[in-house]
């Protein structure tokens, strides 16, 4: 009887090797695959980069620092952690934490400039007021020499 259930059980393991290697062989080749087209298709974001370091350093010469220094110092933050995903080869999050360093320091500048506007307004106003209040005050009704003497 042994004799007969060897061939059974040899034909048994044969089937669940070849099972085996019929659904784990394409997989880690599939997923071999996808890994290195995960890796080779990111690119390093040098020129996003590159810019969000020019507008930071446009916001900083905006007087972002003195105007917006939170949103400048939040600005520098993310360019410094997407230079050290740039360094880790983490290009996806290189690239995201570049485009918000590159928006917080325009929103930086943008901040800054509209505080300088504000302050040159103010600065003006206060200018004109005291000649907006001679110039009502000499175009007030006075009455007139001619209409006194009747």
């Amino acid at each position: 009887m042994r004799a007969i259930s060897d061939p059974n059980r040899d034909l048994l393991r044969q089937q669940k090797k070849k099972s085996f290697r019929v659904w784990i062989i394409p997989s880690l080749l599939s997923l071999f695959a996808f890994q290195n087209i995960g890796c080779s298709s990111a690119k390093p974001p040098t020129g996003i980069l590159s810019q969000a370091e020019l507008d930071v350093r446009a916001a900083s010469e905006a007087r972002a620092d003195e105007l917006a220094p939170m949103d400048l110092q939040s600005a520098r933050e993310k360019l410094d952690a997407s230079k050290q995903a740039m360094a880790a080869q983490k290009y996806d999050d290189a690239r995201r934490l570049a485009e918000t360093a590159q928006v917080e320091a325009e929103l930086a500048a943008a901040k800054a400039e509209a505080e300088i506007t504000r302050r040159a307004a103010d600065d003006l106003r206060r200018r004109l007021d005291p000649l907006r209040s001679e110039s009502e005050r000499g175009a007030a009704p006075q009455s007139s020499p001619a209409s006194t003497k009747e």
